[in-house]
């Protein structure tokens, strides 16, 4: 089970039963937490690679073809565009963990699967913005120049850290200190945490929700540092070892326990949970572009379809904005817990068959063993 599904049961459990008032800091914590996460899911997305890989246009077409096709869906249909744009938004959140854990991240599907996740992940934060934007200042001259404004701050942002970079460059000595071995004052968590504040300002002086400019920074951050193997560990280690909890503990304190006494909303839940992995059949239709099977392609279609973390982000923003109320943002949540669940699990029983070659030798020795 995801730690997430754990942080937000326990946020249920702890809010609705033995606390009944959340403190000033915890809803403080709370949105450190929200900003933190989003910084880093930013440092997961290394645009130099990315860009790189002779199948970026087929990465981007799955999560384009998704985040296109399911709000038409919904909006034709009479429903709520945003949650359409809520069910197609994809993350990294559980990708990476099942990989690791199945042994596939350096298989051609695992790799093929981080493509298709980061993609999906920064054309996701996009979109977010785009709507965020677009409804708060229309379609307007306005919003021309709200978007000059956003991408000024940030070229500023970016001219800033290749400023640190040279400096760093000439400093290598110190720079190795700070990222690579043991520091004993942990310089670089501070000017990692000065870093995810500057790009929260940022993106709220531009008129932005403060997480899409710690996303950015954690994007322009592993742009410009490279070599930030360890340093990523500590920043991860202090991520969701105490702030990025306390967000999802937070969605739970404000879910509404009662929605699990309405089978109508448990079965609308768990529709939308269909949404989801109906969301990213493109994935079916790419893969052979990729070179892979069609089991492979469906694979991939149950892995990207547990999109905890940014449906969650996403229910957030729009609850923010007045685009959904409660209700809505608390189904939406609940397909999310049942989509992390359901479609890992079941990525985990299909991927048997395909496990890399040193775990059925491993296996092989067991059974001979036994014999």
């Amino acid at each position: 089970m995801p730690s997430a599904v754990l942080e937000i049961l326990f946020g249920m459990l702890l809010f609705h039963t033995a606390l009944h008032e959340r403190p000033e800091w915890f809803e403080f914590l709370k949105d450190l937490g929200f900003i933190y996460l989003m910084f880093i899911a930013g440092m997961e997305l290394d645009l130099r690679d990315l860009l790189k890989n002779t199948k970026v246009c087929w990465y981007l077409a799955i999560p384009a073809l998704s985040l296109l096709l399911t709000p038409a869906f919904f909006y034709f249909s009479g429903h709520s565009f945003f949650v359409g744009v809520s069910l197609s938004m994809i993350s990294a959140g559980i990708t990476f963990p099942v990989l690791k854990e199945a042994g596939l991240l350096k298989q051609d599907l695992g790799r093929h699967l981080v493509g298709v996740t980061l993609a999906g992940e920064m054309l996701s934060i996009i979109a977010l913005t785009a709507l965020d934007v677009t409804h708060r200042y229309g379609l307007s001259v306005l919003l021309l120049v709200q978007v000059l404004k956003i991408c000024a701050l940030f070229a500023l942002a970016t001219l800033t850290l290749r400023l640190i970079y040279v400096i760093a460059w000439w400093n290598p000595g110190h720079v190795r200190r700070v990222m690579e071995s043991k520091d004993p004052v942990e310089e670089g968590i501070r000017i990692a945490m000065a870093i995810v504040f500057v790009g929260a300002l940022i993106a709220y002086g531009a008129g932005m929700e403060p997480i899409m400019g710690s996303f950015m920074a954690g994007v322009m951050f592993t742009f410009v540092f490279r070599n930030k193997s360890r340093f990523e560990e500590k920043i991860n280690a202090l991520g969701f070892g105490f702030f990025v909890p306390f967000f999802f503990m937070g969605v739970g304190a404000d879910f509404d326990t009662g929605i699990f006494l309405s089978m109508r909303e448990i079965v609308l839940a768990l529709f939308m949970a269909g949404i989801i992995f109906a969301s990213n059949l493109p994935a079916l239709f790419v893969k052979r572009f990729l070179g892979l099977s069609l089991r492979e392609g469906f694979l991939m279609t149950l892995l990207l379809s547990a999109p905890l973390s940014m449906i969650v982000v996403a229910g957030t923003i729009g609850t923010k904005l007045g685009l959904i109320d409660g209700g809505v943002n608390n189904t939406l949540i609940l397909s999310a817990l049942f989509a992390s669940l359901i479609y890992p699990f079941l990525f985990r029983v299909f991927a048997r068959g395909i496990l890399p070659g040193e775990e059925y030798t491993h296996r092989a020795q067991g059974i001979a063993q036994r014999q």
